[in-house]
């Protein structure tokens, strides 16, 4: 198993003059402004906000460039935007296997101080009757003291990115595991279980709040 990382290479602009962040990213303002007067910065270089600790962190992915890059442009151009921040919403797949995540995993959530608890559930994508449905397993983490959600990992055969998506607005919007818990979900044997997975994990979670 080889695990790799990456790092902002950002010494061109500390050269320029350009403020770095405590990560050693480019530091900017909500509206993606440098220190610089009318210089933007947007992408894997720059620093940004997780949306749950409010602490800043480097988010390298396409999808948070592309945002950044949108709201620089505006700004540059004379608009008026801001960018709120990142979870870190992310997808990728091996071979026949969707892998996501978004927000704090419980290991981060601990490194960032909070108390958590988590509900994990192997489900399938459809019901066992019904052909051609796939394992999929949720972990939800869930913060102790005000029962919101903070981060979820998923695994499975398909349909993982529309839960990811589903559970990183969920978390944007401070939705509590107990709201998760009563979510009314769409059911057909061809399309998803008669219990949404996501739903079955934040009754896991529930159960251990109590």
């Amino acid at each position: 198993i080889a695990a790799f990382g990456v790092r902002a290479n950002t010494e061109l602009a500390r050269k320029a003059g350009i403020t770095l962040g405590e990560t050693r990213g480019i530091k900017t303002n909500m509206r993606m402004e440098t220190n610089v007067k009318d210089v933007y910065a947007a992408g894997d270089c720059v620093e940004c906000v997780n949306l749950i600790t409010r602490r800043p962190t480097l988010c390298q992915l396409g999808t948070t460039a592309v945002r950044q890059a949108k709201v620089a442009g505006t700004n540059a151009a004379g608009g008026y935007a801001v960018f709120p921040g990142v979870l870190g919403s992310a997808v990728t797949k091996l071979f026949d296997t969707e892998i996501g995540v978004t927000g704090l995993t419980e290991f981060f959530a601990k490194k960032a101080g909070l108390e958590t608890v988590t509900g994990t559930i192997t489900s399938k994508t459809r019901p066992e009757y019904y052909p051609g449905g796939k394992g999929i397993r949720i972990k939800l983490v869930v913060e102790k003291e005000s029962e919101r959600i903070v981060g979820a990992e998923i695994i499975g055969g398909e349909e993982v990115t529309q839960r990811v998506n589903a559970l990183s607005i969920a978390i944007q919007k401070h939705m509590t595991v107990r709201e998760l818990a009563k979510a009314d979900t769409a059911y057909a044997p061809p399309l998803n279980e008669t219990w949404e997975p996501m739903v079955l994990a934040a009754q896991v979670a529930l159960r251990r709040l109590r």
